[in-house]
């Protein structure tokens, strides 16, 4: 139904389109140029106003010979309406993820745009994609000097998987099971795979969420040197994640995550300034209000709470992402001191809180298990966070440019002490807690930066830096740690044909006030280091130069490279690594013709340790240690062209990207140790490619045809995703929804007509 109202559509766009060309084309005349609407910027009369007589233009060859705006180029008012026909093999899903690219009509690049008389009011509207899933409207009123109002409506789609089944009831939670094919199981009745009841029970779904995000704002200016300004944002999540869901259940459960939530955010402000000096204060509230806050969902073994010979459950339970809010009051400003000097400075100082209801310790109701009493009814957790920016640039030295920066931000945890001496382990079990409740973690960030610039050589700029980044930490192995940076950079300056810049950077991280018995309290190897904290030393480069030899031609070649090494960490992260190179050129002619073509590689590496091993006579054991090596790689090549004009009213557009990224993990163990020789995983890729091709044919000074088409492959392998893997709902041990990694082979042509007045 919808290709015939689409054909019908097109048909009467077609009679349209001929019936405005005959009725607006004028009489054949020897060597006569049409007439062709002037710029946006060129000084003619207001939008809307009646165009020169046939007679006129003739008379103003200067104009005639002008040549036209671009079709490409947007104009203040138009709009385009067509069709669009899409055809896809293998997933749909992965080609839509974040767009709709369905079959059927289309409105897009709407465009509005008045002006009062002299510039004092401007009006702008726009929309884009409108009725589809990632529709967009914008539009903004401003009164020049007074006042300035804008909206925005975004629409931001994710498409999951079209793969997706599962017998568990939705979209709602509590997600239920069928009651008698859970008692058949935990009868026993079932064999030796009894999730396989549930296989023809499962019925298919679109696996996808959607974003919808508002927002207002407001800007009034009081005075000539006062502006006070407000912004209201509103976003609003929708649908179903890919959610995993287990706890004593013995098997891995995977479930459609109901997901609605609502965030506001609220921002009022002032902002003061004359010509040496800005001062700006502002509030900002934000409020996340989570209408699914917990989960709950059947056993696929059991109907029923277990109330004898275990305490297996017949439900789960999770808390999810807790309703909270946060409020902050910020103060922002320059100052233009004497001896060409600038002070530039942030403060805010924000109270984040969460007063969630907790949940009970277990849903399971067994006999067996004691009901433990909560330390208290809801979080009661709350934060002060407070940041800082201060920069200072002075240029009073003749061929100097020194600046200075300290930037700090504390997260100070203020929920008091919570006493959980016991906890009920995933439904099942009463155990101790090793820490005795959770540890209220907190940290703070200290940075200075000090760099000074010299500018006396006739081509280059030097410019020798140094950083020192100060973290602390409740709760952490280490109580703080400390980085030393020292950077070196050089750049071209006065050159019109030749730029460069080139960057070297050598940093050493290391911590202070070691705690290995944080680790062991909880099982851990003592000598495991967290790699954001670990005692790290990072040497790192990176350059660019850009060469302009004429008018046409550009090239540009950068390159990076860096290492980070973990020295002193035993387990976890050893080292880093990373390499990037880039080459791209581009030609551009006046007429618009032009092309350009870039490629850029990418690599990274790194080297874990890990030791497998339980408390016990294995612990210490070095034998049992076992590393993963691991490799990306990526290779992106981009080609574009813009053809010359085919005579004076049809242009084209091409445009081809190759993207190819791979990654292999390579895992080892101590030769002859006690574990075995592991099976490696095979190499993981995804491979994309995309192929534009636009055109747009003037048919008069207001219609257009256009039509543009898309071919987009795209491959992909993962170990953990392949559907050779994830073969069905039943796995040996999990109840899963299919959810793979497919490709897929993606045509999309869209046709139609702008419009411009």
């Amino acid at each position: 139904m919808r290709r015939l109202v689409l054909v019908n559509l097109v048909c009467g766009l077609g009679l349209a389109v001929t019936a405005t060309v005959r009725a607006q084309t004028p009489a054949p005349a020897p060597a006569q140029a049409p007439t062709q609407k002037p710029p946006a910027t060129a000084p003619t009369a207001a939008p809307g106003a009646p165009g020169q007589p046939a007679a006129a233009a003739a008379e103003a060859p200067a104009a005639t010979a002008e040549s036209p705006r671009s079709l490409f180029d947007e104009e203040p008012r138009q709009f385009e309406i067509g069709g669009r026909l899409s055809s896809v093999s293998g997933d749909p899903a992965r080609f839509q993820r974040y767009q709709d690219v369905r079959d059927g009509i289309l409105l897009d690049r709407v465009r509005f745009a008045r002006e009062g008389t002299g510039g004092a009011w401007v009006f702008t509207g726009a929309a884009d994609n409108v009725g589809w899933r990632d529709q967009r409207f914008a539009g903004s009123y401003e009164r020049v000097g007074r006042f300035s109002v804008s909206g925005l409506w975004d629409q931001i789609p994710q498409f999951y998987s079209v793969d997706t089944r599962t017998p568990f009831t939705m979209p709602d939670s509590p997600l239920g099971l069928d009651d008698a094919t859970q008692q058949t199981i935990q009868n026993g009745q079932a064999g030796s795979t009894p999730l396989n009841l549930y296989v023809p029970l499962a019925t298919q779904f679109d696996l996808r969420e959607r974003r919808d995000i508002g927002r207002f704002d407001v800007k009034f200016a009081a005075t000539k040197q006062l502006d006070l300004t407000a912004a209201f944002t509103t976003q609003k999540h929708s649908g179903e994640l890919p959610w995993g869901a287990s706890f004593g259940f013995s098997n891995d459960v995977e479930v459609a995550l109901p997901y609605r939530s609502r965030a506001n955010d609220f921002t009022v402000g002032a902002e003061w300034n004359n010509q040496r000096n800005m001062l700006r204060v502002a509030y900002t509230g934000s409020w996340f209000d989570n209408q699914d806050d917990t989960l709950i969902w059947d056993s696929p073994l059991r109907l029923t709470d277990q109330t004898s010979g275990g305490t297996n459950p017949g439900r789960g339970r999770m808390a999810l992402w807790p309703t909270n809010s946060a409020n902050t009051v910020s103060a922002g400003g320059y100052t233009k001191l004497a001896k060409r000097t600038q002070l530039t400075g942030f403060l805010s100082y924000g109270v984040w809180s969460n007063d969630s209801a907790l949940l009970p310790f277990t849903i399971n109701t067994s006999p067996g298990l004691p009901a433990l009493t909560l330390p208290r009814t809801t979080a009661d957790a709350s934060a002060n966070v407070m940041s800082m920016n201060l920069n200072l640039v002075s240029r009073d030295v003749e061929d100097w440019r020194f600046s200075a920066r300290v930037r700090h931000y504390g997260y100070d945890n203020q929920m008091p002490h919570t006493a959980i001496p016991q906890f009920i382990n995933y439904d099942t079990s009463v155990k101790a807690s090793p820490t005795g409740g959770p540890e209220n973690y907190a940290h703070s960030r200290t940075n200075f930066d000090a760099d000074a610039t010299y500018t006396g050589l006739q081509q280059v700029a030097l410019t020798a830096g140094y950083s020192h980044n100060a973290s602390s930490y409740d709760f952490r192995i280490f109580e703080g740690s400390g980085e030393d940076v020292l950077r070196f950079s050089a750049d071209a300056t006065g050159s019109q044909w030749l730029t460069f810049r080139a960057t070297w950077e050598l940093s050493s991280k290391t911590g202070s006030g070691l705690d290995e018995e944080l680790l062991t309290t909880i099982g851990e190897q003592p000598a495991l280091r967290h790699y954001d904290l670990a005692n790290r030393g990072r040497d790192k480069f990176t350059g660019q130069v850009d060469i302009v030899p004429n008018d046409f031609w550009t090239f540009s070649v950068s390159a990076g490279l860096g290492k980070d090494d973990y020295d002193e960490s035993y387990f976890g992260l050893q080292e880093s690594t990373f390499k990037t190179m880039s080459l791209s050129a581009d030609y551009r002619q006046p007429n618009g013709f032009g092309g350009g073509a870039s490629y850029n590689f990418e690599r990274y590496t790194g080297l874990q340790t890990s030791r497998s091993s339980s408390p016990d006579a294995t612990f210490d054991d070095p034998n049992r240690d076992w590393t993963t090596d691991s490799k990306e790689r990526v290779h992106y090549f981009s080609l574009y062209a813009t053809p010359p004009r085919f005579g004076r009213n049809t242009e084209a557009r091409l445009a081809y990207d190759f993207s190819d990224a791979r990654g292999d993990y390579l895992y080892g163990v101590v030769p002859g140790g006690p574990l075995p020789q592991p099976s490696q995983l095979p190499e993981v890729f995804n491979k994309l490619q995309q192929f534009h091709l636009d055109v747009r044919h003037r048919l008069n000074d207001k219609l257009a045809a256009t039509f543009s088409y898309l071919y987009e492959p795209f491959r992909v392998y993962d170990f953990a995703f392949d559907p050779s893997v994830v073969n069905g709902i039943a796995q040996p041990s999990s109840l899963v929804m299919g959810y793979v990694y497919r490709p897929y082979t993606a045509h999309a042509a869209t046709f139609g007509l702008r419009y411009t007045w």
